[in-house]
């Protein structure tokens, strides 16, 4: 069975390659004798996990629109470097027996998890990205058929959805990093009921 194509629009996506959080796209429409060539971005990262092409631009030559597309990579890459300028700590990679499984009957939300190393791109494979904080979904709950679960990084609080599966474990305390430890106590914190005021305190 022929594979179906993949489209951008009317543009066949021709090459995309991923970097950071994104895709860089090349995509070519062979009846648009104008501008043939479509040089995007896309993102998976929404509720759906569906394709969002944005930010396009159309070139007559293929030359120039290949120019513009190691032009958005390089971008791409050299804000991935200064994102790593702000770390001051070391990341090491969370492997899978500093954790312990997630079992079917578990709920997730409100709690930390570690996702897959082989989930992740190569340039994310670092601590302060594979530990979660689960804040919802259908997948997030014990025994669901639903496979979605939405989270934030526990150390920067980007929003991503996850699938169940992409989840490796529950992170052993004695290989909890300290940074992490107090992150998760900032947002215990943040999450706390506030007390209720005693009557007749004033307002």
């Amino acid at each position: 069975m022929e594979q179906e194509k993949r489209m951008a629009g009317d543009y066949e996506v021709y090459q995309a390659l991923p970097i950071g959080r994104v895709e860089v796209v090349l995509g070519i429409d062979i009846t648009n004798t104008e501008k043939p060539y479509l040089v995007c971005y896309c993102s998976q990262n929404n509720l759906f996990g569906i394709d969002q092409y944005y930010g396009a631009e159309r070139y007559a030559d293929y030359l120039v629109a290949m120019q513009e597309f190691t032009k958005l990579l390089q971008w791409e890459i050299e804000k991935l470097q200064t994102e790593r300028t702000t770390i001051t700590e070391p990341m090491p990679p969370i492997q899978p027996d500093q954790c312990l499984p997630i079992k079917s009957d578990d709920d997730l939300g409100g709690r930390i998890v570690v996702t897959r190393l082989d989930w992740l791109r190569p340039e994310f494979r670092t601590a302060d990205h594979q530990l979660i904080w689960v804040t919802g979904g259908f997948g997030a709950s014990g025994n669901s058929r639903g496979r979605a679960v939405y989270a934030e990084t526990l150390y920067s609080g980007d929003e991503y959805r996850y699938n169940r599966e992409d989840l490796m474990g529950f992170l052993k305390p004695e290989h909890t990093p300290t940074w992490a430890a107090e992150k998760l106590a900032q947002r215990q914190a943040e999450q706390a009921p506030s007390k209720p005021r005693p009557r007749g305190e004033a307002r």
